[in-house]
């Protein structure tokens, strides 16, 4: 009975071994086959995420400002330019004030001119007479007194011209002692010197006013003055 058994269970062994041999061999196959066969690389290692897509450069857009411009104002009218003067024209200087001597001309034109009026003149010229003398300060005399139809020409001498200005102020133009009250006008007299002073006066009869604006005219043309 135990030779038998043992070979039985040797039997039994080997075949165990054999299908353990052949379990592992066909293990190690499947193994080596696995190794051998390339697996999809999305199973070994992950895929690169996508790259994104590319941002469109920004454009900056050019703002444009635009202010409103007035309309330009209508020119409005100038004033003209004054005309100027040609070159080659001389320029007529302006006339020169009145002098002495011809103030003193037309005075003695216009006195000449006048129209005689005896019973008016005789009256004047002792009136005349009596209120010169009476403002005449000393040394100072009467040279003269004439009358025609509206004007009386009164001649004085004087030491100085402060002498002289004394009588003219105390006869004509102090209401206490004035001749008459009427327009006059007094020069000096022509054959006036250092030492004697000559006034000559012409006083206007009461009421009747002297062409001063002719007689203080300026120019050279005393022919034409009192035409």
């Amino acid at each position: 009975m135990k030779p038998r058994q043992l070979l039985t269970g040797g039997a039994l062994a080997c075949a165990c071994a054999t299908v353990l041999f052949v379990y592992q061999r066909h293990e190690r196959d499947e193994l080596l086959q696995r190794a051998s066969t390339p697996e999809p690389l999305a199973a070994q290692r992950q895929e690169p995420a996508p790259a994104p897509e590319p941002t469109p450069p920004i454009r900056l857009r050019e703002a444009r400002v635009e202010a409103a411009v007035p309309p330009p104002l209508a020119p409005g009218p100038t004033a003209p330019e004054p005309a100027s003067p040609p070159r080659d024209s001389a320029v007529t200087p302006p006339p020169s004030p009145v002098s002495t001597a011809q103030l003193r001309q037309r005075l003695e034109a216009y006195f000449g001119d006048e129209p005689f009026d005896p019973a008016w003149a005789r009256s004047a010229e002792q009136h005349a007479k009596d209120g010169v003398r009476a403002a005449l300060p000393d040394p100072s005399q009467l040279r003269s007194v004439e009358c025609r139809g509206s004007l009386c020409r009164i001649e004085t001498e004087h030491g100085d011209s402060e002498q002289s200005l004394t009588f003219v102020q105390a006869a004509f133009m102090d209401p206490k002692r004035q001749v008459w009250n009427a327009a006059f006008v007094t020069v000096r007299g022509e054959d006036s010197t250092d030492d004697r002073i000559v006034t000559v006066t012409y006083l206007a009869r009461e009421g009747v006013e002297l062409p001063m604006e002719r007689l203080l005219s300026p120019g050279t043309d005393d022919t034409q003055a009192f035409q």
